[in-house]
């Protein structure tokens, strides 16, 4: 009898103890994010609409054979941004520039091949659209990169496109130009802007010149 009772209160203990580590391992995945779950022998993504569902059991990776090592990604657009980035022109002309560019994760199977987590993915991005926005902005002169935003962005996104192909991410819109200004090193933008606005004001007082002596001449014949 007393054998029963004890054998009763260990196996009480075990399911106790079971649905205690079930409880503290189980995993469910928000309706935004993707896990990668990788074991001995296979990877296997977890998420809303994945063949293995949202909810997965993290066994650390050191527990022999169900051991597990999980890297995570988001669903949703995540941004990546260069803030008072210093860069030059094709004539050495420095300045300041933020340009923030939009990504998404098309395949976080393959992004996880890459990169052991967001954080560094987020990374490599960020290096790699630093690469483009120098390279790009060092073959044009400054005065065109302040007329031509549109265009450099669409070139910004076909590079960064090309170089980031394998990596399972794809930019969801064109990168964009935040802000162009003068760095510590000198006033070239403003420079640049008062030429222009000098322009401006000499066409202006020239139109308004000629539209006066038309008009003179317009009354000296009515007369």
């Amino acid at each position: 009898m007393e054998l029963t009772t004890i054998g009763i209160i260990i196996l009480s203990i075990m399911i106790i103890v079971t649905l205690l580590i079930g409880m503290v391992l189980r995993r469910v995945v928000p309706t935004n994010m993707v896990h990668i779950v990788q074991s001995s022998n296979t990877t296997t993504p977890y998420g809303r609409g994945k063949a293995k569902g949202n909810t997965y059991y993290e066994w650390p990776s050191w527990v022999p054979f169900i051991g597990v090592s999980v890297t995570t990604f988001p669903e949703s657009i995540f941004q990546v941004s260069l803030t008072n980035y210093e860069a030059y022109d094709t004539a050495r002309l420095p300045f300041i520039v933020d340009i923030t560019a939009f990504f998404r994760v098309d395949s976080a199977e393959t992004a996880a091949q890459r990169v052991s987590s967001f954080n560094e993915l987020h990374s490599q991005l960020q290096e790699v659209l630093q690469g483009s926005v120098r390279r790009i902005l060092a073959t044009n002169y400054l005065e065109d990169i302040m007329k031509e935003r549109s265009k450099l962005g669409d070139e910004f996104t076909k590079e960064v496109q090309t170089n980031i192909a394998e990596w399972g991410v794809l930019p969801v819109k064109m990168i964009e130009f935040m802000d162009l200004r003068d760095s510590s090193k000198g006033n070239v933008i403003a420079d640049i802007m008062a030429k222009e606005q000098s322009r401006i004001e000499k066409e202006s007082r020239t139109t308004v010149a000629e539209n006066r002596k038309e008009a003179e001449l317009k009354e000296i014949d009515a007369k």
